[in-house]
């Protein structure tokens, strides 16, 4: 009668690791998989939502956000009223024009969509999508959504945009408008916000929504007029 053949202890152990190294393969390509299917909004962690359609109501709406200077204090803050059809590449000049920022630096919007920014400010390792290519109503589509727009990625100036109200466009309005705020915003290349909160501690608060709807009405091919 033939003998079984012995496996060495040599061999056990190859195989071994080769069990392992496949079961890691396996977890590795599930946990890429994983992290594909997810996305950054503010530094946490969400599953990427297909891009909807423009609903046919974003035609007549504005949605009313708040705009935040994340870490600023005392709080800097904007409340706009934004045609909710306005694609992210001209939110991009209303959040420029509401802080009085020069654009000098590039920008990016994190949304549950994925991130969306400028075509020419591409880079080599993220994937940004064409921020003409999104409205507002498609990536922020209801009360409470929230985007982050941050601009000059050296000095990190994360604004949260919170979608406080969406409603009826008024008749005879202008869009976009400023209706509140606080606090100027900081000038350019002054070191991020702990440099910032340290400049404007102690300041009076001099904001003027006046202004800064002034400033909107300087870019006049933004502004939708209400039906």
């Amino acid at each position: 009668m033939p003998k079984k053949p012995v496996t060495s202890t040599d061999e056990l152990t190859r195989m071994l690791i080769q069990v392992e190294a496949a079961a890691a393969g396996i977890l590795e390509q599930q946990m890429l998989h994983r992290l594909r299917q997810q996305t950054y909004v503010g530094g946490k962690r969400v599953d990427i939502q297909k891009l909807p359609r423009l609903p046919k109501s974003a035609a007549t709406t504005v949605h009313r956000v708040k705009v935040s200077l994340y870490g600023a204090k005392p709080p800097v803050w904007r409340r706009l009223e934004i045609p909710s059809m306005m694609t992210l590449d001209l939110v991009h000049i209303v959040v420029q024009a509401a802080f009085r920022w020069d654009g000098y630096h590039l920008h990016a919007f994190e949304t549950a969509c994925g991130e969306f920014g400028a075509p020419d400010d591409g880079d080599d390792w993220s994937e940004r999508k064409d921020e003409a290519t999104a409205a507002l109503a498609q990536v922020a589509i209801a009360e409470g959504a929230k985007v982050v727009y941050t601009y000059d990625f050296g000095d990190d100036w994360r604004h949260d945009i919170v979608v406080e109200k969406i409603v009826p466009a008024e008749p005879g309005i202008a869009y976009p408008r400023c209706i509140g705020g606080r606090r100027e915003g900081p000038p350019e290349d002054c070191g991020g916000i702990w440099a910032f909160n340290e400049l404007q501690a102690g300041r009076d608060d001099t904001f003027d929504t006046d202004e800064v709807t002034e400033h909107l009405a300087d870019l006049p091919k933004i502004l939708t007029p209400a039906s």
